[in-house]
């Protein structure tokens, strides 16, 4: 189980596999999470929302989570997101992540109508209390819900098991404030501006998309803040978001949705296989997805093959 305390590392934030009708592709989800531990990431943390779990079905969260666990050795942390619209949804998703012996989960607060402070505290508190054998981590994205302040979180740091949050935004000075108003462990999703300087001002980890697409180097990256070589580590990020840029730039994929652009980069990077999108997304074409695979192994080579 995931705690507050052993909340840290690099949280690799992997697509979910489809096969080309929709389907689940639990052979493909179970070789990916192989990978990622082979590359020597802290966690795997699953159905975000570049895991697309806002399209599944019920019954393809009940075949992942299960092979989420099953592949994840001791050191790496089985982490599900299990967010709901409401809470009798996202308990039930939650207990069942506990009962199949998940680490954690990673749920947004329920999203569409945007809950009073009261409301939004109780919900946690539902929670929690619900499912008290699990770790949980609050992802903190103004996009999806609503945004979690300093009040909200010092109430949710009286609560046992919430180990922190993903931090889905670039307001510094909440960011600054959460890591030392209480002993919650929160980690940037915005990785591209600030990995470094988050893990600088004393951040516990960070939560990658990009380990799904550079495993071995963001690992490395990873460590290269722990040994406190900070200019290396400027220098690894810069080249990071050069990397970035160029993958979004990239005329096959102009039109497509984000979501279907990151599957895109992933299986072009050919250390995971995600297939399609399910609908409503657009995936990708075969003939788009080549372009770009051609691109990513001839341009970066040098962060691909780390």
């Amino acid at each position: 189980m995931l705690t507050r305390e052993t909340m840290r590392g690099l949280y690799a934030l992997p697509p979910t596999p489809f096969t080309p009708d929709g389907e689940f592709d639990e052979d493909s989800f179970r070789q990916n999470v192989r990978t990622l531990v082979e590359a020597g990431v802290d966690a795997v943390v699953t159905t975000g929302s570049n895991g697309e779990f806002h399209t599944m079905r019920w019954e393809m969260l009940e075949r992942l989570i299960p092979a989420l666990v099953e592949e994840t050795p001791d050191h790496v942390m089985a982490v599900a997101g299990c967010s709901a619209v409401h809470t009798e949804e996202a308990i039930r998703r939650t207990r069942f992540a506990m009962e199949c012996g998940a680490d954690a989960v990673m749920n947004v607060s329920p999203f569409y109508i945007e809950l009073t402070q009261r409301e939004l505290i109780g919900f946690w508190q539902e929670l929690s209390g619900a499912c008290p054998d699990i770790g949980i981590i609050v992802y903190n994205n103004v996009k999806t819900a609503q945004l979690h302040d300093i009040p909200v979180f010092k109430a949710l740091a009286k609560l046992p098991n919430i180990c922190g949050s993903k931090e889905g935004h670039t307001n510094y000075t909440l960011m600054m404030d959460l890591m030392h108003e209480t002993d919650l462990a929160h980690m940037t999703s915005t990785e591209l501006d600030w990995f470094v300087s988050t893990m600088h001002m004393g951040a516990k980890g960070v939560f990658s998309m990009s380990a799904s697409i550079f495993p071995r180097y963001m690992v490395k990256l990873m460590n290269t803040c722990k040994e406190g070589r900070w200019d290396d580590a400027i220098r690894m990020q810069r080249w990071l978001r050069i990397a970035w840029d160029s993958l979004r730039d990239h005329p096959a994929l102009e039109g497509y949705h984000m979501i279907a652009k990151f599957k895109a980069f992933v299986n072009a990077a050919g250390h995971l296989k995600c297939g399609k999108n399910r609908k409503p997304f657009i995936s990708v074409t075969d003939e788009h997805q080549a372009a770009l695979t051609e691109y990513c192994q001839r341009e970066l080579a040098d962060l691909v093959n780390v």
